[in-house]
């Protein structure tokens, strides 16, 4: 067999398209519509014995990942590296295991071993895993992709599962508000479209990243069959897109709009002008349909003091914690120092409200659930926490990473927009289980990593 690097060789990229696939290239299709199906489920039942951990399936498969990586190692002879992007993860990891053992010490040299029924080094571990279960997943999905020949199966495999979600939001727009009780955590009647994650919120960075494959890889099929499938997507995220309750993903998708304007304000080329004219179309579409209830549903969340309220507060304390401990205070010892500076964190929001808003009286009842339990500690944060666990070092990493990954898009307005709308979600969603903007990354960081990749060290294409 020849190794051949997908992004570097255009008549292979030719071939490869129009190779058909045998049996075990249909074996690897199913096995990573598999993959892309456990990836979107993030409500996983599992979570009520386990933990979070357990919140996504893909926990299930970390003893297999294991199995592949000692496969490899045992093959090759040595640990194989692909990307940039898993080497500032592993780098991530490691710092964060020094910093977690030297803060875990502090405690433990002061007397402090747990905290509410959490052991403090426990918790540092149980965290770290989070870590590694995302290299390992990177690496897996790397390796499944680099196995596959044609482009056409991997379109495949995508339209499956996006035709699965599609399904999945139907039915519970159907029977909302109990809809498929079974696959969730929890059977409680809920209200908005969450597909198979725990809350509406969660939701948007899924159909976001979908999409943007689905499409990119529409680019290998013929004219008609591409035009089809753009307009597939089209509408499923237009569909999406109206009936989702998400606060969060209209902002993001704002946010996005605003972004991308500013990249394509380029008039020297006729492509720029018309792709301006469009997200100046859609920002006007996006403030005259849905300004109007993004106010009211932040106005009453404002009234009710719920999950802005408790997002912001999160966010304040682990800033007071990274301001008095620059280089990040662990995956373990995190839990003393949220509790510690939480009461600062409400002074400083009963400020901030009575300022801007003119309300004397704050009901801080939701955050001080956090003071002295250990029950989803956390700040709402993807970006904030992680900058809680690494400090000054979690910056750096999520620059690195966000500047590597623009590069590679540049040159792809579509795989552009969705990285740009997966870099504002961090702000707003957990990143631990959020795998789907894992596989975004390592699928630009794949297919869209140029001369980055040497295939003398690592996976090649097979034919």
């Amino acid at each position: 067999m020849m190794n051949m690097s997908l992004q570097n060789n255009p008549t292979t990229n030719e071939e490869v398209v129009q190779s058909q696939p045998g049996k075990g290239q249909m074996f690897l299709g199913l096995y990573l519509s598999f993959l892309l199906i456990l990836t979107l489920y993030q409500d996983f039942p599992l979570v009520n014995s386990i933990g979070e951990i357990g919140r996504s399936p893909i926990i299930v498969l970390f003893p297999l990942f294991i199995f592949c990586e000692i496969a490899m190692l045992s093959k090759y002879k040595k640990i194989m590296t692909v990307s940039k992007l898993q080497k500032y993860i592993l780098a991530f990891i490691i710092y964060l295991s020094f910093i977690s053992m030297i803060y875990i010490l502090v405690q433990f040299m002061q007397g402090s071993y747990s905290f509410g029924t959490e052991n403090l080094l426990g918790k540092a571990m149980k965290v770290l895993i989070y870590f590694l279960v995302i290299l390992l997943y990177i690496r897996h999905m790397q390796l499944v992709f680099s196995k596959i020949n044609s482009f056409k199966l991997l379109y495949g495999c995508f339209c499956a599962v996006f035709t699965l979600l599609l399904g999945i939001m139907i039915i519970e727009l159907v029977s909302m508000p109990n809809a498929l009780p079974f696959m969730h955590s929890k059977s409680n009647p809920y209200w908005r479209v969450r597909l198979l994650t725990s809350e509406s919120s969660t939701t948007g960075s899924i159909v976001v990243v979908y999409s943007a494959i689905m499409i990119y890889l529409s680019r290998y099929l013929n004219g008609f069959a591409k035009t089809l499938s753009c307009l597939y997507v089209a509408s499923f995220f237009l569909f999406y897109l109206f009936v989702t309750g998400s606060k969060g993903f209209l902002i993001v998708s704002l946010l996005t709009l605003v972004v991308t304007m500013i990249k394509f304000l380029d008039f020297r080329k006729k492509r720029n002008f018309f792709l301006l004219l469009g997200v100046i179309l859609a920002m006007y579409l996006f403030i005259t349909y849905f300004s109007a209830g993004l106010i009211s549903s932040f106005s009453n969340d404002i009234e009710n003091y719920t999950s802005s309220y408790t997002r912001m507060g999160t966010i304040i304390d682990a800033i007071t914690t990274v301001f008095h401990h620059p280089l990040g205070v662990g995956t373990g010892a995190y839990l003393m120092y949220f509790d510690q500076y939480m009461d600062d964190a409400i002074n400083l929001m009963s400020r901030f409200y009575y300022n801007v808003f003119g309300m004397s009286q704050i009901n801080t009842g939701e955050l001080l659930q956090y003071s002295g339990s250990d029950k989803n500690l956390g700040v709402k944060s993807g970006f904030f926490q992680w900058v809680m666990f690494g400090g000054i070092f979690s910056v750096v990493f999520f620059y690195l990473l966000a500047k590597d990954l623009i590069i590679k898009v540049k040159g792809n307005i579509i795989l552009f927009i969705a990285l740009i709308f997966v870099l504002f979600s961090l702000l707003f969603v957990a990143l631990e289980i959020k795998y789907e903007i894992w596989l975004l990354f390592a699928f630009i960081s794949l297919f869209l990593g140029k001369k980055e990749l040497n295939y003398n060290n690592t996976w090649g294409v097979t034919r």
